[in-house]
């Protein structure tokens, strides 16, 4: 074995070329996917290029969908896949959004099938599921950005790398399912396998997993989402597609196309998220069976494709067609810049003084040793000294690698950020929680901002803020202020009502009943919140390094654009160390609450 340009040679086989290979290998059914969805088969270059088979119409792919709707959800589900495909030809992203269904029909089943396997081999060895689990946890808090470097360097650019690193991101949580799964299932069926006879390979295949069906329905449904969430990073790596759409929308700052895409992304995720939810069960009432159905729907398909020949508008929608809300949006941003910049320039002066400068100049100034002791000192109060040997070692390697003064930066912007955020989402989850009229309005709006890809939040900040540690503020705040909007709704709803109504007896108004009652017995909720708001802020502080933040974001986007995979995963990792440790302080602080209100025997 030698070495050769840096790439490991095993006798005249290079590194580069088995993982140049293996990435051809990956964007082979890619490019047939991609064929049968957008290219058409066709030869010749040009004005003399002559088309042997058009793409799947239009026509016949919104049929068939709407067809797998109705059998499988009933009408809601057939009108829900009819608005989608409406709103994707109608803004005519029609095209993009078969792009990234060429890229995610590859990624999904590679994720699955890989997360089903590593957790099959996880659950067959106990001893090391959980630093296995742990491990897998920490590699999904690392930034995409991190292990995309490596991985275009040793694969290129493409397809094959943003599906690899799709998998790397989407995978952990289909693993953790499968091993949930699976243990539940031998702790409910697991002794009647056994006494059936069967041996291992029966138990798992034929009872266990059919089993633990549910769960493993649940992780796929979980890739398929994060595969969502990274259709922007994939086009940082050479892709087409509706993260392509939303990257140019940045780059030119046009927000009505970027929030076009945004919900176009938005629509594809909640409508694959309701077939998955319905594919468990068959819609009732259809007499048709499974042979009958392909049939129809190979009928749907084929039909309108091959009258494409004749009538062009069945093969592409046309352009005249189409409609866009980019004059309006542009009108309404012209309005806001114009009447209303004393009010907006006055809040972003008077935050950036008086609470932006100040907090990253005391973080700033923060020697690493007193850094180092405070974390620990808190994790010794939160868990004791093994916590704070964890939290203290953590924070200690981010000195260690000469990231502390990007650290503590990450750390202001974030701790600012998750201030705000829980400032504005906890009144608004309590609202949610004790009137179900405004959980009506207010969640439905939490789930569509959290389906939508966090490069969207980009587009209005800087249209409105500028560049800086402002408008990156606005992002990361709007970004994460779902979870704490969450999780507080589902804490105030979750206290019992018999503790409400003693406190109702004992002449408590409202607000007396939500800070004695509601609130301390929903604590537990609020601080889980809190850690999910503090992991999606650090997750959006990658991406607002496009914006000029000066964080481990920018480390890490700077070792992207020089190819640094050393300098990228490092930066990586620091993130991860954050994340952990705000895990393991307010997730202790949710444990310790919990165990508080438990009823001791």
């Amino acid at each position: 074995m030698t070495r050769l340009a840096g790439f490991e040679v095993f006798g005249e086989v290079a590194v580069k070329d088995i993982t140049r290979s293996i990435a051809a290998l990956i964007e082979w059914p890619t490019g047939i996917i991609q064929t049968l969805l957008v290219d058409g088969i066709y030869s010749g270059f040009g004005s003399q290029q002559i088309i042997l088979a058009p793409p799947l119409s239009w026509l016949g792919v919104t049929a068939a969908a709407i067809l797998s709707g109705l059998r499988l959800g009933g009408p809601r589900l057939a009108g829900l896949t009819a608005f989608s495909a409406g709103y994707l030809l109608g803004f005519g992203l029609w095209r993009s959004a078969m792009q990234t269904i060429s890229l995610l029909t590859v990624a999904v089943p590679i994720g699955a099938g890989l997360g089903l396997w590593f957790g099959i081999l996880l659950w067959r060895r106990p001893r090391i599921q959980a630093p296995a689990m742990l491990a897998f946890d920490q590699l999904q808090t690392i930034p995409v950005f991190a292990y995309l470097v490596p991985i275009v360097v040793f694969f290129g650019l493409g397809y094959s790398p943003a599906i690899l690193a799709t998998v790397v991101f989407a995978v952990p949580t289909m693993i953790r399912t499968t091993v949930t799964g699976l243990n539940l299932a031998q702790d409910s069926v697991g002794e009647l396998a056994r006494s059936l006879g069967c041996d291992r390979r029966q138990e798992l295949w034929t009872v266990l997993i059919p089993t633990a069906q549910a769960e493993l329905r649940v992780g796929v449904n979980q890739v398929v989402m994060l595969s969502f969430s990274c259709t922007v990073l994939a086009s940082l790596v050479g892709t087409n597609g509706l993260g392509y759409d939303i990257l140019v929308a940045l780059r030119q700052l046009d927000i009505g196309r970027g929030l076009e895409a945004g919900l176009g992304i938005t629509l594809m995720a909640i409508l694959l998220d309701r077939f998955f939810q319905s594919s468990a069960r068959r819609a009732r009432g259809s007499r048709l069976t499974r042979r009958s159905f392909l049939g129809l729907l190979a009928v749907a398909l084929a039909g309108p494709t091959a009258a494409s020949l004749w009538l062009p508008q069945l093969a592409v929608w046309p352009e005249g067609w189409r409609i866009s809300t980019g004059a309006f949006a542009d009108t309404i941003v012209e309005w806001v810049n114009v009447n209303l910049y004393w009010l907006m320039d006055g809040i972003k002066k008077a935050l950036l003084i008086h609470v932006l400068i100040p907090v990253k100049t005391f973080m700033a100034a923060i020697p690493w040793a007193a850094g180092v002791l405070f974390v620990a000192l808190l994790g010794h109060l939160v868990g004791g000294p093994v916590r704070a040997l964890l939290v203290g070692s953590l924070m200690l390697a981010t000195a260690a690698v000469g990231l502390w003064q990007a650290t503590m930066l990450t750390v202001y912007l974030c701790a600012v950020s998750v201030a705000a955020a829980a400032l504005l989402g906890i009144p608004l989850g309590i609202l949610a929680g004790r009137s179900p009229a405004a959980a009506g309005i207010i969640l439905p709006v939490v789930d569509m901002l959290q389906t939508l890809p966090a490069f969207v939040y980009l587009i209005p900040a800087i249209m409105f803020f500028g560049a800086g540690d402002f408008p990156a503020f606005i992002a990361i705040t709007a970004y994460a202020i779902c979870p704490a909007i969450r999780f507080t709704e589902l804490g105030i709803r979750s206290v019992p009502a018999s503790l409400t109504e003693a406190g109702t007896q004992f002449g408590m108004t409202r607000l007396q009943r939500l800070w004695t009652i509601e609130l301390p017995a929903a604590a537990p909720q609020l601080l889980l919140g809190l850690n999910g708001t503090i992991v999606m802020a650090l997750s959006m502080l990658v991406v607002t390094a496009l914006i000029g933040t000066k964080d481990l974001g920018r480390e890490t986007l700077t070792a992207l654009a020089r190819v640094d995979p050393g300098r990228s995963f490092t930066a990586g990792l620091a993130v991860a160390c954050l994340a952990v440790i705000a895990n393991r302080l307010v997730g202790g602080l949710a444990e310790k609450r919990l165990a508080a209100q438990m009823p001791r025997g």
